[in-house]
Order: structure tokens, then C-alpha cells, then sequence
């Protein structure tokens, strides 16, 4: 038997929702190389499509079917980067 996937997070779009898993440090590495674009700036919605394709679950199809849900959906699903403060002294 597969092992189920628990689900972690839950985001709601106008009524419609879905359910993600935790992001793997994969899924992290693949959505910051994506989402950091050259010149400094953040592409939040490619970053956001990724996380929420990965880490997707199960939700309603309207999500992935209407643009404007899927949207908001991948901006939402940004959240899920959580960057810890870390700090790095010389020895």
C-alpha cells in the first residue's frame, strides 16, 4: 500500500480550495531558482505554480482551470517559504 500523503496547508480562493503537503528541500531548491530571476527581482507567480504543483494534494479543479484562482492560489502558495534567520561568523 502507498504511503498517504498528510496534508500540511489548505488554501481557499473564492470558496474553492485545496490541500498541499509540506514543500521538500527539493521542491525549495526548484521554486527559489525559479522564482529569484537575474536581476534581483522576485517572479512570485512561477515560484507559486511550482510549490503548488508539487505539493498539491487534492482541491477543487476550478483552482487549476480558471486563471484568476490559480493565480491567487500560486501567490498564496509562496507562503509556504519559510527562510529562518541565520547567522555565519568567521572563526
Amino acid at each position: 500500500m502507498a504511503k498517504q500523503t498528510k496534508a500540511a496547508y489548505e488554501i481557499e480562493v473564492d470558496g474553492f480550495t485545496c490541500k498541499l503537503s509540506e514543500p521538500t528541500r527539493q521542491v525549495l531548491k526548484i521554486v527559489y531558482a525559479k522564482m529569484l530571476k537575474a536581476d534581483g527581482s522576485l517572479n512570485l507567480v512561477e515560484g507559486g505554480e511550482i510549490m503548488l504543483n508539487s505539493c498539491w494534494i487534492e482541491g477543487d479543479k476550478e483552482i487549476k482551470e480558471n486563471d484568476n484562482l490559480f493565480i491567487s492560489a500560486c501567490l498564496s502558495a509562496c507562503q509556504l517559504i519559510e527562510v529562518k534567520e541565520a547567522k555565519l561568523k568567521k572563526l
